[in-house]
């Protein structure tokens, strides 16, 4: 942090003078990259900083077509360098074309009382963030539950490689091997216990149908027929 001391007015209005005209030169440094790679072409200047950027600042970017978005997050900064290419930097004297990325669509949108930044068509689309909007927080926790454990399976997928079916498909298949396979290699009290085991399974299907309105034991005979096939 830097500290500055003053005796009387006049010195307070020249240092903020100055520090005003440093201000401006870094505006202007990038309006003149803005307008050495967007002139003459349809493209246009998006600037996104972490932190805040002072009216007239935004003014003069405005002026020069240049949309300013500041105080984004640090993991959206980290986000946006891998959807968009290329790296953030500290300085505007570190501003070069090399450090720019690339988007073909960046808009605002509100939804609610909320406004939000949309970067879409994306140069590299390695991230990407999905909008969850509900009625209170316990519903919008319920969501993002599902979301992520939809995308968990869809990446187990495909990386596995193979699916392992729900709904009480994979419980009846497991009975069946249970009672048609298992059994037999067991001699005794054995039995009872894999009988045991394999009708607990049976637990989840019957459950799954009793939450869905439907009737148990047509459920159960439908899944037994369609492992069957």
């Amino acid at each position: 942090m830097q500290v500055f001391f003053y005796s009387n007015a006049d010195q307070r209005e020249k240092m903020v003078a100055a520090e005003r005209r440093q201000v401006v030169e870094r505006v202007r440094k990038i309006i003149e990259l803005k307008e050495k790679v967007c002139s003459g072409t349809d493209k246009n200047f998006v600037v996104i900083n972490q932190k805040g950027i002072d009216p007239p600042s935004l003014d003069l970017l405005a002026r020069a077509g240049i949309v300013a978005l500041r105080r984004a997050k640090r993991r959206n900064m980290d986000r946006l360098v891998l959807a968009c290419g290329g790296e953030p930097v500290d300085s505007v004297e570190n501003l070069t074309e090399d450090s720019l990325g690339w988007a073909g669509l960046v808009y605002e949108h509100v939804l609610g009382e909320e406004k939000y930044t949309f970067v879409e068509n994306v140069k590299n689309p390695h991230s990407c963030t999905i909008l969850i909007k509900g009625p209170n927080d316990h519903t919008i926790a319920q969501i993002k539950d599902a979301v992520r454990d939809g995308l968990r399976s869809v990446k187990n997928t495909i990386e596995d490689e193979a699916v392992i079916l729900g709904a009480g498909a994979f419980e009846v298949a497991a009975r069946q091997h249970l009672i048609n396979n298992v059994k037999k290699t067991v001699q005794g009290r054995a039995q009872l216990g894999v009988e045991a085991f394999a009708d607990a399974l049976l637990v989840v299907p019957k459950t799954l149908a009793e939450n869905s309105g439907l009737d148990t034991q047509d459920v159960i005979i439908a899944h037994r027929r369609a492992r069957q096939r």
